[in-house]
């Protein structure tokens, strides 16, 4: 039998540290390990590092009687077990049209009476709390996602109603319900529900707010954030498939917003170049955390350089993103 060390949140969800493993590939011992201990290891194998004897390998590697496997959940970067390294944060085909599809919905009603935005905003805002809720359930059910699911309609709506006063009502009314809502339902009465149910409403409210904000200045601030970010993804994906060891997909990031940010500084305005440079830079970090924060949630590994399980997973930044580049041009004026 060969023996499979497991790591962090592996040796929390199987109770012990080493498994004894019937000889096989790589992809069967996992498959195997994966319906023994349920989908909150299942899925946290899709962002996880798997060894053998020291060395990294792919689901197709041989696994003899005498070896040793390693399964590690990274910390940082990392690579889908199923997949190679420099492709890790692209996604299938199906996953990209879905995240471009809302991307552009959200693009296309820049242009629209600013009403039909924030409803649009709020309708993908919901979309995306409900994506995330799919895949927490799938790996360890912390979140209260009815509660989530108050926050884009009651903090979009009282920005759309009253501005920045409207804003901060709306966040706190959000938070005052991700708290109290454990005191009628016993089932999120514990201190790490509350606590992830209270940071995704923050990320989600804070979100749809100032994406409601930037619209509320102007299309051309909704639109360009919003092509910024497409072309941060874009530059992203670009750099995990053709980018190799010599660039990551936070550099591509990087890049392709302030490539995106220098032409909207040049073709728009109303917003300054120099500005929107730096309100670039600042939503590229946004994207960055907001990957870290998904993967968290989705699978409770914190990567920055894979893509997490979910169908809008690829979007996980966006909600990060929109408030850092309102308050750089907010406060760059």
């Amino acid at each position: 039998m060969a023996k499979l060390r497991l790591f962090a949140r592996f040796r929390e969800i199987a109770g012990t540290d080493t498994l004894e493993v019937p000889e096989g590939t790589v992809g069967e011992i996992l498959d195997a390990a994966g319906a023994e201990y349920g989908p909150a290891f299942s899925n946290a194998l899709k962002v996880a590092g798997v060894w053998v004897n020291g060395k990294p390998v792919d689901r197709d590697a041989a696994v003899g009687p005498d070896d040793e496997m390693a399964l590690i959940p990274p910390v940082s970067g990392g690579a889908y077990a199923t997949q190679r390294p420099s492709r890790s944060i692209a996604t299938n085909p199906a996953e990209g049209i879905l995240a471009a599809v809302v991307l552009a919905a959200l693009l296309v009603s820049a242009w629209l009476p600013l009403a039909w935005f924030v409803v649009i905003a709020v309708g993908t805002t919901l979309a995306w709390l409900w994506d995330l809720g799919e895949t927490n359930r799938d790996a360890d059910a912390s979140i209260n996602l009815y509660a989530t699911l108050a926050a884009p309609p009651i903090v979009a709506g009282a920005t759309y109603a009253w501005g920045y006063a409207g804003f901060a009502g709306g966040f706190a009314l959000a938070i005052a319900v991700a708290i109290f809502w454990p005191i009628f339902d016993a089932r999120w009465r514990n201190i790490d529900s509350i606590a992830m149910t209270s940071s995704v409403v923050i990320v989600a409210g804070t979100g749809v707010g100032a994406i409601s904000m930037l619209r509320m200045m102007g299309t051309p601030f909704a639109a360009s954030f919003l092509l910024i970010v497409a072309a941060a993804i874009v530059a992203a994906v670009a750099t995990a498939v053709y980018g190799g060891q010599a660039m990551d997909p936070n550099v591509g990031t990087l890049l392709g917003a302030i490539i995106a940010g220098f032409i909207a500084g040049i073709a728009t305005t109303q917003i300054d170049l120099a500005n929107a440079l730096f309100a670039s830079v600042a939503l590229a970090a946004g994207l960055i955390a907001g990957r870290v924060f998904g993967s968290m949630v989705r699978s409770g590994m914190i990567v920055h350089t894979t893509r997490s399980p979910g169908q809008l997973s690829a979007l996980d930044g966006l909600w990060i993103a929109a408030p850092v580049f309102w308050l750089v041009l907010a406060l760059l004026g």
